[in-house]
C-alpha cells in the first residue's frame, strides 16, 4: 500500500523513480502502513526493493525462500518444482548510509514458455545465466548497493541492482525486466525537481558459445528529470545512450564524455562522430479525484524521429491513391504508453485497479551493432516483448487484512520474424537487415496473438517479512497462422517476495 500513500494529497513524492530512496517522511508512511494495513505484495510494488536509506539505525538479516510446486496442463502434462532460497542483509545508519545485499540460489523447472525462453537465451528471466540440471535449471542472483545521503539534496548510490523509470506496470524507458547490473547513481532533489544520473556497466551475452569469457561489455548512461508541477501533475524528461565496449575490431571502454551529468546526448554523440544508440523520452502523470486516488499516466519514447517521415503517414491518408508518396519508413522508431490506476476503486478501500496500453513500432531499441542494442543479459531493458507490438494489460487486486486477491489479464499482438526476414520485433537482430525501406507497419511479419490470464489468492503469515502462502492458475495462449500453443499452469507455494519475476510475455 506504500504507492497508494505516496500518491495521496498529503505527499509530493516523485513516484516514477524506483526503488524509492527513503527519507524520514517515507519511513513515517511505511511505519503507519505496517501498523495498520500490513505490507503489500512485491508484484504490486513493481520494484526490486521496497525502500532504500532507512531513517533509523538498524541491522537486519532475512532468510529468503520460494517453494512452489505447479502442474502444467498442455500437450504433455508435467509437474514443476521451483525451490529457491537465499539471504538479504541490510544495514541502516540513521538517514545517511545504507548497505544492502541480496543473494538467491535456485534449481527450478519452469512452465513451457519460460523453458523455451531459457533454451533460446541461456538466461533465467530477470535472474541471469541458466545452468542445466536434473530438475530443470539452476541459477544464482546477487544484488546489492551502498547508499549515502549527505543531506536532503543529494543521494549517491553504487552497487549491482535494477532500476525502474515510470509510473506504469511496464516502462518504455528503463524497467526491471532484465538481470541486475553494476551502476553508479546520483540523485538530486531541489524544490519540486528531482534529477537522476545513472551510469551502468552491462553485458552483451549473444555470443553462440554462451561462455562468460566471451561476454562483451556494453555501457549505458541515463538521465531522468522529474518535475512535480503541482501535487496533481507531474512531467518528466528522459534520455539514454548505450554504447559497446571492446570487440574484435576496436578497443573501447567507458566514454568519459558521457559522464557529464547534465548534457544532452544527441549533441555529444554528433560531436564525437559516433553512432551510439541514443533515446529520448517524456512522461506525465495526472492525479484526479478528491483524495488523489485515481491517476492517468503515460510515456513516449523516441529512438529515431524524422518529422518529414512521420508526416508522410498523414500525407498518405490524405492522398491514398498517390503512388509517389512513400510512408512507413523503417527508422520511424517510437513507442507510446497510456494507463489508468485507481487505488480505491468504487470507493472500496484497498481495491486496486490498473490498466495500461503499450505500443512500440518495429525496430525500436535495435541498433546496427547488436552489442549496442537496448538490452542487457539477453533481455530488453524496457519492454519484454521488444518491439513491433501493441499490448493491453490490466490488474484487479484486493487486500483484506492478511488476505490478498490478484487478477491479471493481458492481450498482446506482435509480428514475429518470418521466412528468415527481420521484421523488427526481435531487438537482438541488427536493424541493417530490415527487408523494406518503406511500408513498415505494426505487426508486420508473422502476426501473433498472445493471451495471458492469471488468478491468485494469498495469505500473509508474516506481513512485515513479506512471507506469503499463495495458490493460483495462469492461462497462456500464443497463436498465429503457423501454430497455436496453450497451457494452464496451476500452482501453490510459499515465498518471501522481494523482487519482480515476470512471466507474462
Amino acid at each position: 500500500m506504500l504507492e497508494k500513500y505516496l500518491n495521496g494529497k498529503d505527499y509530493n513524492t516523485h513516484t516514477s523513480l524506483r526503488p524509492f530512496i527513503n527519507s524520514s517522511e517515507l519511513q513515517v508512511i511505511s511505519d503507519s502502513i505496517q501498523m495498520s494495513m500490513k505490507r503489500r505484495s512485491d508484484t504490486l510494488l513493481r520494484s526490486s526493493n521496497l525502500m532504500q536509506n532507512g531513517s533509523r539505525n538498524r541491522i537486519s538479516v532475512t532468510g529468503l525462500f520460494d517453494a512452489c510446486i505447479g502442474y502444467e496442463q498442455s500437450t504433455k502434462s508435467d509437474t514443476k518444482l521451483q525451490p529457491a532460497g537465499g539471504l538479504m542483509f541490510e544495514l541502516n545508519l540513521k538517514e545517511k548510509i545504507t548497505f544492502s545485499s541480496t543473494f538467491i540460489s535456485g534449481n527450478s523447472a519452469f512452465p513451457a514458455h519460460i523453458n523455451t525462453f531459457i533454451n533460446y537465451t541461456d538466461v533465467v528471466p530477470g535472474i541471469g545465466s541458466a545452468y542445466l540440471s536434473k530438475n530443470g535449471f539452476s541459477y544464482q542472483y546477487y544484488a546489492g548497493y551502498l547508499s549515502y545521503s549527505p543531506n536532503k539534496t543529494f543521494n549517491f548510490q553504487a552497487g549491482k541492482d535494477k532500476n525502474f523509470f515510470g509510473d506504469g506496470y511496464r516502462s518504455l524507458f528503463l524497467s526491471d525486466v532484465s538481470n541486475s547490473y553494476p551502476f553508479l547513481k546520483v540523485s538530486t532533489t531541489v524544490w519540486k525537481l528531482k534529477y537522476v544520473s545513472l551510469f551502468t556497466w552491462m553485458k552483451d551475452v549473444t555470443n553462440p558459445s554462451h561462455l562468460k569469457k566471451d561476454f562483451l561489455n556494453k555501457y549505458g548512461t541515463f538521465h531522468y528529470i522529474s518535475w512535480n508541477v503541482s501535487k496533481r501533475f507531474n512531467v518528466a524528461l528522459f534520455e539514454s545512450i548505450i554504447w559497446q565496449g571492446t570487440d574484435s575490431n576496436r578497443v573501447r571502454n567507458y566514454e568519459v564524455n558521457y559522464l557529464n551529468p547534465v548534457i544532452f546526448f544527441r549533441p555529444v554523440e554528433y560531436s564525437l562522430g559516433s553512432s551510439d544508440n541514443a533515446c529520448l523520452g517524456a512522461s506525465f502523470k495526472i492525479k484526479v479525484g478528491e483524495r488523489y486516488r485515481q491517476q492517468f499516466y503515460g510515456q513516449i519514447i523516441l529512438d529515431e524521429f524524422l518529422l518529414k517521415e512521420v508526416l508522410a503517414i498523414f500525407k498518405k491518408l490524405a492522398h491514398p491513391t498517390d503512388p509517389s508518396i512513400k510512408y512507413g519508413w523503417w527508422a520511424n522508431k517510437q513507442g507510446l504508453q497510456f494507463g489508468f490506476k485507481s487505488f480505491d476503486l468504487f470507493t472500496m478501500k484497498n481495491l486496486i485497479f490498473q490498466t495500461e496500453i503499450n505500443a512500440v513500432r518495429p525496430y525500436t531499441y535495435t541498433h546496427g551493432s547488436v552489442q549496442q542494442n537496448y538490452a542487457h543479459y539477453n533481455q530488453p531493458l524496457a519492454h519484454p516483448l521488444g518491439a513491433n507490438f501493441a499490448e493491453s494489460v490490466s490488474f484487479l487486486n484486493y487486500q483484506h487484512k492478511k488476505w490478498l486477491f490478484e487478477t491479471e489479464f493481458l492481450y498482446a499482438m506482435y509480428g514475429k520474424d518470418e521466412n528468415g526476414k527481420n521484421y523488427g520485433q526481435n531487438i537482438f537482430e541488427s536493424y541493417s537487415t530490415h527487408p523494406n525501406e518503406y511500408g513498415n507497419k505494426f505487426f508486420q511479419g508473422l502476426k501473433t496473438n498472445l493471451l495471458y490470464t492469471k488468478l491468485k489468492i494469498g495469505y500473509y503469515f508474516i506481513p512485515t517479512a513479506n512471507l506469503i502462502a499463495e495458490a493460483g492458475v495462469a492461462v497462456r495462449q500464443e497463436k498465429n497462422s503457423v501454430s497455436s500453443v496453450g497451457s494452464n499452469f496451476i500452482f501453490i507455494g510459499i515465498k518471501t517476495g522481494i523482487m519482480n519475476r515476470y512471466s507474462d510475455f
